[in-house]
C-alpha cells in the first residue's frame, strides 16, 4: 500500500538542545548590539567598529542575538561548525520565523533591503553558557560576504553551566554597494573546533540515506510489456525527455544537470544540483542494504528532500510514473481498462529546508497502486518482473530513482 507521508529529517539536535538568549555578542546585556547607539550617521562611517570610507566596507548597523534557534533539526553539528543563511528579501525569512519572537521578526520587517541583507547564523555548544555569537573582521570579498564567528561563553566566574547541547543564534544586518551575494563564514563552535560555513544548504546530499540508482546494468531487461487486455490503456509519461537523477529543482525552479549517456538507457540529465534530492531505499527491515535488489512483497521507500535552506514548491505528491525498463525503453507499468481520466490536480506544495516527503510502497502489483493517485482504477499489467524499475516524479523537476527486482 503506498503511503504518501510528510516529515522532518531529523539531524543534529541532542535532548535540551534548545535555550533561551539573552544579551549579544557584546555583552551588554540587552538583545540587540551595534557598538554605539544603533544609528548609522548617514556619513560612510560606522562608529561601532571601525569606519567605511566611501563604501568599500560593508557597515554592520545591528547584531541582534536570537532567543532560539529557528533552523530546526536541519544541520548535523557533527559534520559542520554551524548554519548561515542570507536574507535578502523578506520572503526569504519566512521558513525561519514561525517560531521567532516579534523582535526578530522586527529586525527582518524594518531592514531597508534595497540597501542591507540580513545574515542568520547558528552554531553550537558544550553548555548553557554558551549562549551568544560574537561577530569579527566583517568584509565583503568578490560579492561574498566574510566574517570570523565564535561561540562565546557568557558564564561569570565561579558561575555554574549545565551541560547540554546549545545552539547559539544571531543575526547581523549587513549594508553594502554591492549587496553581497553569497556568505562564507570561519565559524568556532563552543569546544574552539572552527569550520567554513556556507549559504549553501542546510544538508549534505552525501549524507542523506538510501541511494540514487544501482551500479551496473539490469541483470534482466524484458523484451516489452504486453497486457492482454485490448482495453487496457497505459498511464501517459508526463515528464518530456531527460531525468534528473537523484537531484533536480522544483516546480518554480531552473536549477539542472548537464546531459551526458545514460547506462539505464538513453540520454539522461545526469544527477543534477538542485534544492531537492531523490533516494530510494529498503523499509521496514534495517538487514537489507539500501542498494540491494527487491523481492516480491518487499517494501520500500523513496524519499524526496529539501537540502537547500531555501522553501522550494513541487506538485502534489501523486504526480509520478512508475517505470520498468524494457528493449522498448522505460515503460510505465500501471494502466486503467477503458479510458482513463488521469487527471491530477494543479497545486503547489511548499517544502522547507531539511524537511523531507516519502512514499512507502510494497514491490506487489497492489502494492504499487493502493493508497496512490487514481487508486480505484489503476492496475499494473502485466504482472511484475524482473528488471529495473524508476519512480520519476515530475511534480518537481523529473527527478528519478532506480531500483533492481527479482522477482
Amino acid at each position: 500500500m503506498i503511503d504518501i507521508t510528510r516529515r522532518l529529517a531529523l539531524r543534529g539536535v541532542a535532548a535540551g538542545g534548545v535555550c533561551a538568549f539573552a544579551g549579544c555578542g557584546g555583552g551588554d546585556g540587552g538583545n540587540s548590539n551595534d557598538g554605539s547607539d544603533g544609528t548609522d550617521d548617514g556619513d560612510g562611517t560606522d562608529d561601532s567598529d571601525g569606519t567605511d570610507d566611501g563604501g568599500a566596507q560593508p557597515s554592520v548597523g545591528t547584531v541582534l542575538q536570537v532567543e532560539t534557534p529557528l533552523s530546526g533539526p536541519a544541520w548535523d553539528r557533527r559534520s559542520r561548525r554551524g548554519f548561515c543563511t542570507r536574507i535578502a528579501a523578506e520572503s526569504d525569512a519566512n521558513w525561519l520565523l514561525d517560531d521567532a519572537s516579534e523582535e526578530t521578526r522586527e529586525f527582518v520587517s524594518e531592514t531597508d533591503f534595497e540597501r542591507a541583507v540580513v545574515v542568520y547564523v547558528e552554531s553550537v555548544g558544550p553548555t548553557t553558557c554558551h549562549d551568544e555569537l560574537s561577530f569579527d573582521d566583517i568584509d565583503v570579498e568578490d560579492g561574498a560576504l566574510t566574517a570570523s564567528v565564535r561561540v562565546e561563553d557568557t558564564s561569570a566566574a565561579n558561575e555554574g553551566c549545565g551541560q547540554a547541547i546549545t545552539y547559539p543564534a544571531a543575526m547581523v544586518r549587513i549594508e553594502s554597494d554591492p549587496r553581497p551575494e553569497s556568505v562564507r563564514l570561519q565559524v568556532t563552535d563552543g569546544w574552539g573546533e572552527t569550520g567554513t560555513v556556507r549559504d549553501d544548504g542546510v544538508i549534505d546530499p552525501d549524507a542523506l540515506p538510501g541511494v540514487v540508482r544501482p551500479d551496473g546494468n539490469p541483470s534482466a531487461i524484458p523484451d516489452s510489456l504486453d497486457c492482454g487486455a485490448a482495453e487496457f490503456e497505459r498511464h501517459p509519461q508526463v515528464y518530456e525527455g531527460a531525468v534528473n537523477w537523484g537531484g533536480g529543482a522544483g516546480v518554480d525552479d531552473s536549477d539542472g544537470g548537464g546531459t551526458g549517456s545514460d547506462a539505464d538507457g538513453g540520454d539522461r540529465v545526469s544527477d543534477a544540483d538542485g534544492p531537492l534530492t531523490l533516494r530510494v531505499m529498503a523499509s521496514g527491515d534495517d538487514s537489507r542494504s539500501a542498494d540491494e535488489p527487491l523481492d516480491r512483497g518487499d517494501p520500500f521507500r523513496i524519499e524526496l528532500t529539501n537540502v537547500s535552506d531555501r522553501s522550494t514548491y513541487i506538485g502534489n505528491q501523486g504526480k509520478y510514473n512508475l517505470e520498468v525498463r524494457t528493449e522498448d525503453g522505460w515503460t510505465e507499468i500501471r494502466g486503467a481498462d477503458g479510458e482513463g481520466s488521469f487527471e491530477y490536480t494543479d497545486e503547489a506544495i511548499g517544502v522547507e529546508p531539511g524537511e523531507t516527503l516519502a512514499w512507502e510502497l510494497e514491490m506487489t502489483e497492489s502494492g504499487l497502486v493502493e493508497g496512490g493517485p487514481h487508486a480505484d482504477e489503476l492496475r499494473v499489467c502485466p504482472d511484475l518482473v524482473a528488471g529495473r524499475y524508476r519512480f520519476v516524479f515530475w511534480g518537481g523537476d523529473d527527478l528519478a530513482v532506480a531500483f533492481d527486482y527479482v522477482g
